[in-house]
């Protein structure tokens, strides 16, 4: 299904920051911001829009403009833009990205009640990371932070293997799936109209709802017994 023009710019300007408004809202010019994102040093934007514009003339047809490309990044980020720029004035770039990511990865461990330096804390963390370089996060959670990646993720993972047990008609722990849809609810916001169909939401959150509304209907449904 094609979004329309008008509900997803407004998604857009809604929920997000266009590149240059990032920047004046961080105090920054947009190469600064440029630099800090090229460094490591904030995130990515989290979509990219490309406007063309058509304009047709009674007197020699249509034209058509140069397109042009707008970055659109989390409202959140204002402060952590900021953050940045003081930290690597005061450092210098590289350790600045060092103290970043060893307090991201401090967080990811809290979140996932992993053990610092595991090998399961540490594949998950250069998951995070490398997620939350490119903005990835940005396009689905009220928060851009790592607890709020971590949990996501986290509680997609389990409603998905809820969902497939249910598929391959293994017992399902409905308290568990609750959980995680309830998890995963609680950091995440609504996805925009050019990508809800393809979104953890459309297809993992409200499938798992549907199966807990299946699971509560079995489990309230009368037991049925012949009389011999």
């Amino acid at each position: 299904m094609t979004a329309g023009y008008d509900e997803t710019l407004a998604y857009l300007e809604g929920r997000y920051l266009a590149h240059d408004r990032l920047a004046d809202a961080a105090g920054l010019t947009p190469e600064r911001l440029d630099t800090l994102i090229e460094a490591g040093l904030t995130p990515g934007p989290s979509h990219v829009a490309t406007f063309a514009l058509t304009v047709e003339a009674v007197i020699n047809g249509a034209h058509e403009t140069t397109p042009k490309r707008v970055r659109y990044f989390h409202r959140d980020l204002v402060e952590t833009v900021r953050e940045a720029d003081a930290l690597a004035r005061d450092v210098g770039p590289e350790p600045a990205v060092a103290a970043l990511r060893e307090r991201h990865d401090r967080a990811v461990a809290a979140e996932a009640g992993l053990a610092a330096g595991s090998p399961e804390h540490a594949a998950l963390c250069e998951r995070a990371w490398t997620h939350w370089r490119s903005g990835t996060h940005g396009v689905c959670l009220q928060r851009f932070d790592a607890a709020s990646m971590i949990r996501k993720v986290l509680a997609t993972e389990r409603m998905q293997q809820a969902l497939s047990a249910a598929a391959e008609g293994r017992p399902v722990d409905r308290a568990d799936l609750a959980d995680a849809a309830a998890r995963y609810a609680s950091v995440t916001g609504p996805f925009g109209p050019h990508e809800r169909d393809g979104s953890t939401r459309a297809r993992i959150y409200e499938p798992a709802l549907a199966l807990l509304a299946r699971l509560q209907a079995e489990d309230q449904a009368p037991i049925l017994t012949t009389a011999g």
